[in-house]
């Protein structure tokens, strides 16, 4: 188990540094082809939706951690919960910090863990 915990965690800070570098081709390539990617503002979207948010400047991220994060496991799917702190604002505007409760849901797939859901939740810290 503990081998599949680091590997999403390395995939987890792979996903942040492409969402902070705009690395459109990484994350393709983390993020399944069928993700739910549901923001704390509630805003749910596909794979596709997501990254045009991103081309578009919707979100500008300019740090991201994750820490005490919890892991279960169950054959090819770990659930992550922890909080995420980030600096994020749109292109052009102040970068806010922000806190969240996130849960994330990776699949491991032939090429490796892939973010199939993320759920964030802003919390006061």
């Amino acid at each position: 188990m503990a081998r599949a915990e680091d590997e999403v965690a390395a995939a987890e800070q792979a996903l942040y540094r492409a969402m902070i570098a705009q690395d459109f081709d990484a994350l393709r390539a983390i993020l399944a082809d069928d993700v739910v990617y549901i923001h704390s503002t509630a805003v749910s979207e596909s794979k596709e939706a997501y990254l045009a948010g991103v081309a578009a400047g919707l979100y500008d991220y300019g740090a991201i951690d994750t820490v005490h994060a919890r892991n279960w496991i169950d054959g090819d799917t770990l659930v992550r919960t922890g909080l995420t702190r980030m600096l994020v604002g749109e292109r052009g505007k102040p970068k806010d910090d922000t806190n969240l409760l996130c849960t994330t849901v990776w699949r491991r797939e032939r090429d490796g863990w892939r973010l199939v859901l993320r759920h964030a939740t802003r919390v006061r810290c």
